[in-house]
């Protein structure tokens, strides 16, 4: 099988994770050197000084820059950065589910899963309680080169948590002469078969 996710991937997710802390670990340095530097400043003027509103005014500034760094580094990139390395962490340890269906097509819409951005691999599948061929979606990673999947191809797949970890090409779909011909699925059981 064809492993989506390697190694490299979690480690370089956990790198950029790193960093982006850091950055923020820099800049509440600075603020909290800032916040010392103008409290010992303002302790130091005399009663009543005319300098005392200068202290107050860059504590002032320098909390709402910040308080605006936060909410822009930290509650947008930070934390999708740590969704994605959460995402891919769990890729390795969590439970996975082994399919296999036929690929109907990818459908490029705005899709974000657990805030990862994804796009959408759309199968057919055989649902044996209710006798007919059912829709279903799994998860492709934005970031990673899409499969070569073709209509009509049965493809072998490893989901977890609804993306694909891994996957294999069990059987390609026979070329159509003319492109307007339907794929026809095998039938299961005594079905017809599906046509798309």
């Amino acid at each position: 099988m064809q492993r989506v996710y390697t190694d490299e991937d979690f480690n370089d997710a956990a790198d950029q994770r790193k960093r982006v802390a850091r950055v923020f670990w820099i800049v509440l340095a600075v603020y909290i050197a800032l916040a010392a530097a103008s409290l010992i400043y303002y302790t130091s003027l005399p009663y009543k000084d005319k300098m005392q509103s200068l202290p107050k005014t860059v504590m002032f500034i320098s909390t709402a820059l910040f308080v605006v760094f936060l909410f822009l580094y930290m509650g947008i990139k930070y934390h999708r950065i740590n969704k994605y390395y959460k995402m891919v962490y769990y890729l390795s340890e969590g439970l996975k589910n082994v399919e296999e269906n036929y690929f109907v097509g990818f459908e490029l819409n705005d899709l974000q899963k657990d805030s990862v951005d994804a796009i959408s691999c759309v199968f057919k599948t055989w649902s044996y309680k209710k006798k007919e061929w059912m829709r279903r979606e799994a998860y492709w990673d934005v970031e990673k080169r899409l499969p070569p999947f073709e209509k009509g191809d049965l493809v072998k797949y490893v989901v977890q948590s609804n993306f694909i970890v891994a996957y294999e090409i069990e059987e390609k779909a026979e070329k159509q002469e003319n492109e307007n011909e339907a794929v026809t699925l095998p039938a299961v059981g005594e079905e017809k078969p599906v046509v798309f």
